[in-house]
Parts: structure tokens; C-alpha cells; sequence
């Protein structure tokens, strides 16, 4: 849920900013360097801390929710949401190819972890709330969206 959550926060801030500034609005491909600059803050970047912190110092809910035994990796994969979090917060200082870094890292990760998800509803029949439904559907689709606006943006030659 917090998937889903992070990408509703993203667009509505993006949205918000959006109605207020018409240099935002100026062209479309302005207005998708706005969703996706607020996608990587919020959604790779503030959900990266969070489930850093979810991963790190609330191990045995979090393993649940999953569907996992908590196990001492608990704090590498916390590690990995938390560098992986920092990339998309440090979005709002850099761009152009940090945007790019930050996307493809995301992608890498979600993706590699949707397969893992995939994996244990096969093999263990594991369908709990943060490893199979609107939580798998998210975390495929999100990393594509956000990998599509960077590549577009790029594709348009802006850094900003």
C-alpha cells in the first residue's frame, strides 16, 4: 500500500504545482519533467527512507507483511531501499544523468524485487498484502513509468 500511497502523493503534489505555475504548464514536456522530478523525490526517494526504516528497525512486521521469516538481511535490504532512497531524494539538487542513474537504479531494484514476489507466489504460494496484488501490480508498472519520463525527458534535451 505504501506503493500506492507515495504515487498519489507525487502526482497530486506535481498537480498542485502544476495549477499554480505556468512556466510548469508551458509544454508537455515540461509538465513531465514536473510529474517525474515529483515522482523520484516522493516515490523512489521519501519510500525509499521509509521502508529503509521499515526494513532496519521494524524487521518482524515488516518480514510479515511480506510474508517472510525476519532474517539478518533484514538490515542489507534496508540498506539498499535507503541508497536507493537517497538517489531519488538528491533528484531535487541534480539532474540530467543523476536522473537517469536514480531511474534505472530504481528500476533495477523494483523490478528485480517484483520478479523475487513473483517467485514466492509460485514456489510458496506466498500471496501476503506487500508480496503479491496492487503492491506487485505497482511495483512493475511505477519503475516503467518513471524509466519512460526519464527517457523522454532526455529525449527532449532539458536538464531542469
Amino acid at each position: 500500500m505504501f506503493q500506492v500511497i507515495f504515487t498519489l502523493i507525487a502526482i497530486v503534489c506535481a498537480s498542485v504545482h502544476l495549477a499554480f505555475s505556468s512556466e510548469r504548464r508551458s509544454s508537455v514536456a515540461a509538465i513531465a519533467r514536473t510529474y517525474l522530478l515529483y515522482l523520484l523525490f516522493f516515490y523512489v526517494g521519501l519510500m525509499g527512507v521509509l521502508t529503509s526504516y521499515a526494513h532496519v528497525f521494524r524487521p518482524v512486521e515488516t518480514s510479515a507483511s511480506i510474508g517472510w521469516s525476519t532474517s539478518p538481511y533484514e538490515y542489507e535490504v534496508g540498506m539498499a531501499d535507503l541508497t536507493v532512497g537517497i538517489l531519488g531524494v538528491l533528484c531535487l539538487k541534480f539532474r540530467a544523468d543523476f536522473w537517469l542513474a536514480t531511474a534505472i537504479a530504481n528500476a533495477v531494484w523494483l523490478l528485480g524485487d517484483a520478479i523475487g514476489h513473483f517467485r514466492q507466489m509460485t514456489i510458496n504460494n506466498n500471496h501476503a498484502s506487500n508480496n503479491s496484488g496492487i503492491f506487485l501490480v505497482t511495483e512493475i508498472i511505477m519503475p516503467l513509468v518513471i524509466l519512460a519520463l526519464t527517457l523522454y525527458h532526455r529525449r527532449e534535451g532539458k536538464v531542469a
